[in-house]
Formats: structure tokens, sequence, C-alpha cells
């Protein structure tokens, strides 16, 4: 499977709160056929995004941790939710599944609690 695998990123520890986890820094992958799979299942908004698969893991606007599944939702244009997943076998985390999401969808997973607004932290200045 490795051999099918691309390097996306590294999992945002700083996460860890908001999802009650304590995962150490680790790799993220996406499969080299993941453009076909969101093709054919006519996930044509997100396959948009796919090379912005980076910025949505490092920097997501809602996070979630269901089902050993850490959920991220980023508001671009389009609003991208993606799943990624552990792969037991290989030991390794990928982008399972990747999709447009409503924002009715989202209010709904953060009235159940199943995703958590992420806070951005305010960058600090050397203004005086």
């Amino acid at each position: 499977m490795s051999d099918k695998l691309i390097t996306i990123t590294t999992f945002n520890t700083d996460l860890n709160a908001l999802l009650k986890t304590d995962f150490q820094p680790f790799t993220i992958y996406r499969s080299k056929g993941l453009l076909t799979h969101l093709l054919n299942r006519k996930h044509f908004a997100a396959a948009k995004y796919i090379d912005f698969l980076p910025e949505i893991i490092e920097s997501p606007d809602y996070a979630g941790y269901n089902d050993g599944n850490i959920e991220l939702v980023k508001i671009l244009k389009d609003k991208i939710y993606i799943s990624i997943k552990l792969d037991n076998k290989n030991h390794k985390y990928y982008v399972a599944t990747m999709f447009d999401v409503k924002m009715g969808k989202i209010e709904s997973y953060l009235k159940s609690g199943r995703l958590k607004r992420v806070e951005k932290r305010v960058e600090k200045t050397n203004n005086p």
C-alpha cells in the first residue's frame, strides 16, 4: 500500500486539547487514487481542493474525533469535510474521504458535539 500513498502533512498536535486526544505528531497520507475516487463518487466540488489538503489538515475551522476518525472541516470557497483514518494493517493515517458539506450539516454536527469550532490563535506582532 505504501507505494500507492502520497505524503500530505503532519498532524497538528495543537488540536489535541480540542479533540481530547494525546496524539504525537504523525504523517498523514492520501492515496494516489483519491482524485479518481472523488470524481467517480461525483464529489466534484471537493476534488477541486485536493491540493489544499495540507491547509485543511494543518488549519481546520472545525474538528472532531469520532469512532477513531479525525474529522476536519475547512471553509474555503466551499466547505470541505475530510475524515482521516488509521490503516491498522500498515499503521498509517490517511484521508479516507473528502466532500463538500453544507453549513446546516456543520451546524448539526456542532450542536451534537461531533464537531467543535477551532479557535484561531492571534499572531503576535512586534508593532509598538
